[in-house]
């Protein structure tokens, strides 16, 4: 009976680390394709006239308890668009990080499935946050699908960072994206903000 719980705790530390290594990867790939669309490599640049913005709070009920996003809806215009022809957002895919008032005229650039990032140092800096935090996020998903650690009264962690398979290279390497993330994160947060 113990070795089924047991062998049941190590496919949910499993379970545990293929969802974090999955939440990682995606929050690495959406960051990295926003960064690149907010730094102009790839992309239509343009200006994005705001109709309107509304802001939601969401995971924490109402004012400023939840988390907030923000979505604004409008018109676009490529550069050089010399015939005025506007390619129209009714579905507010541009998700800024402030609140616009209507008739703003912010640079974007345009990306793939009408979406709009505002372009600019401190968009790219945002989303190369992004990339950093990904990094411990993918460090604990190997982590616990290597071991399988993190399911409820399973192994301890001490055990499960000895008994980690190839530990002499891995224990190193994991640390190091760990690290390299959360100082990574710190440095793109202070430039966005002071850079």
């Amino acid at each position: 009976m113990t070795s089924r719980r047991h062998a049941a705790r190590y496919v949910v530390g499993r379970a545990v680390g293929l969802v974090l290594v999955a939440l990682g990867v995606t929050v690495c790939v959406i960051s990295v394709r926003e960064a690149a669309l907010a730094a102009g490599y790839t992309g239509a640049h343009g200006t994005y006239t705001v109709e309107e913005c509304r802001e939601r709070y969401t995971a924490g009920g109402s004012g400023r308890h939840g988390s907030r996003t923000i979505s604004c809806t409008g018109t676009f215009r490529a550069d050089g668009d010399v015939d005025g022809a506007r390619a129209v957002n009714p579905f507010g895919a541009f998700h800024p990080d402030t609140v616009y008032p209507p008739g703003s005229r912010v640079p974007v650039q345009s990306g793939d499935g009408g979406t709009y990032v505002a372009a600019g140092r401190e968009q790219v800096w945002g989303r190369a946050t992004g990339v950093s935090v990904s990094l411990p996020m993918l460090a604990a998903g190997t982590f616990c699908l290597l071991t399988g650690f993190g399911a409820r009264r399973g192994r301890p962690f001490g055990d499960s960072w000895d008994g980690l398979p190839g530990g002499v290279v891995l224990r190193p390497l994991l640390l190091s994206a760990t690290g390299v993330g959360i100082l990574g994160a710190a440095v793109f947060l202070f430039l966005q903000h002071y850079g």
